[in-house]
């Protein structure tokens, strides 16, 4: 094989190499966000017409959609992920052809080809060589014509050149076929993030507290592009978004971080705030309910106290309460408590809303009237039984610490009447008693966070503290 032949065989090899970087290099760093949409676009919507996951908006999707950025911010590959979704959802959800078997010829193929016609090139260039020597051959100065070892040589080089090409033709497009779809962001031909996630929480963290809020959006809009479905991103962009006013954007934001991680507090706290903004105060109690549960920060608490959230929400929930027990009690000719749709529920936080007008016979008349119809209904007889100890009238904390006394006969362990009937018995003095009380609230598993307040707020551990 002379020099010129060699050269030709670079220059082939050169080109194969050059297309195949080219099919398997998908340019510049992606931001996760960005694979994690190009993913959503290469499947379908299990439920639609002609739309892919990325185009459409339908509950179904929009989880896949939740479920891939999840996937991506866990640095899966993204072979992992389509053969999640296609186990799931069955081959059909998959745009992109199999890397094995009869659909690998959609990726060989092409890369056959290419290569295909640089060898067509070769092996034409070769034959103009062929040609130039026996058409010089015949002038007095060239050297003696080829004979036919050496035309057999030359046959013998090109048969090698290719194949050779061949070779690489059909090895370029297997490995084309076995890479499609499993090659991630942290692989080493698209680069990494430089710089952490982690590091742009901090800094957003730090320019909120500078007051400049546009540019903490700024920077939690830069996580997200980076990880969709970063929660603590997806949180603080929606409690920002509240802050700016768009409450429908900020419940967006707020219940893609719940879906993705529901014990992530924060979460929790800022959809309750915006709820009781958006005058629902039932989502609003349910969502404070389940930020309680998880042991909150002093600096969550300091937040819930800025926003009155507390008060806001009770008053709410009273107003309500007290407008559906009002359409009942106030008719010409009430009907009995059992034969309405209200629950107790609904008649302790009305009497409050009574109570807190003075209207305190009128609040005790509402538990009156569902004892009417359940006598050992354990949570009317506790509120009525809190509602006459507050007066702190001798005569009525009698009758207060009775009813509590019944509910507890009924139920031992029920938490609001032990701290209620606490709190009776020590207006009337009766420290060891209230100390029980309270000693058997404090081994409950699970204490009403409402409860551990009320305690503290009015110091009931110190007063019953022995001398």
């Amino acid at each position: 094989m002379n020099r010129r032949t060699l050269s030709w065989i670079v220059v082939a090899v050169v080109v194969v190499g050059a297309y195949l970087y080219g099919a398997l290099d998908d340019g510049p760093p992606r931001t996760n966000a960005d694979r994690a949409h190009a993913l959503a676009q290469g499947f379908a919507c299990p439920v639609c017409a002609g739309q892919s996951v990325a185009e459409s908006d339908v509950p179904v999707a929009r989880e896949i959609r939740r479920q891939i950025a999840v996937w991506v911010d866990e640095g899966r590959s993204d072979g992992y992920i389509r053969d999640q979704l296609v186990a799931a959802y069955e081959a059909d959800i998959d745009y992109n052809p199999s890397g094995s078997g009869l659909t690998s010829l959609v990726w060989i193929l092409p890369v056959v080809a290419g290569v295909g016609v640089v060898g067509g090139l070769v092996v034409m260039l070769w034959g103009r060589r062929d040609a130039g020597r026996a058409g010089g051959g015949e002038r007095a100065s060239d050297p003696v014509p080829e004979t036919d070892a050496v035309t057999a040589a030359g046959r013998s080089q090109l048969a090698v050149t290719v194949t050779v090409i061949v070779v690489i033709a059909v090895t370029a497009g297997l490995i084309v076929a076995r890479s499609s779809g499993s090659r991630s962001t942290g692989d080493s031909i698209t680069g990494g993030i430089r710089e952490t996630t982690r590091e742009l929480l901090f800094e957003a963290q730090q320019i909120v507290a500078s007051g400049d809020i546009d540019a903490a959006v700024g920077i939690y809009d830069e996580v997200l592009d980076r990880q969709p479905s970063n929660v603590e991103a997806l949180t603080y962009r929606g409690w920002l978004t509240a802050r700016s006013g768009d409450l429908d954007a900020a419940v967006a934001y707020l219940e893609e971080a719940i879906e993705i991680d529901p014990d992530y507090s924060d979460a929790h706290l800022f959809r309750s705030i915006v709820a009781i903004d958006q005058d629902d105060p039932l989502r609003a109690e349910a969502e404070l309910a389940i930020f309680d549960s998880f042991d909150p920060p002093a600096f969550a608490q300091s937040l819930i106290d800025a926003a009155e959230l507390r008060p806001r929400i009770l008053r709410a929930r009273q107003e309500a309460a007290l407008a559906a027990v009002d359409a009942v009690v106030s008719e010409a000719d009430p009907v009995a408590f059992a034969d309405t749709s209200l629950v107790v529920r609904d008649v302790a936080l009305a009497a409050e809303q009574l109570a807190a007008a003075s209207r305190l016979l009128d609040a005790v008349g509402l538990f009156d009237w569902v004892l009417a119809s359940h006598p050992d209904d354990v949570e009317a007889l506790t509120g009525w039984g809190w509602l006459v100890a507050r007066t702190g009238d001798a005569e009525l904390l009698d009758a207060a610490v009775a009813r509590l006394d019944r509910a507890l006969v009924l139920d031992p362990g029920y938490p609001y009447a032990l701290v209620y009937r606490a709190f009776a018995l020590n207006q009337q003095g009766d420290k060891e008693a209230a100390r029980a009380d309270l000693t058997a609230f404090d081994a409950a598993e699970d204490p009403p966070a409402d409860l551990v307040r009320l305690i503290d707020t009015f110091n009931l551990r110190q007063n019953l503290s022995p001398p």
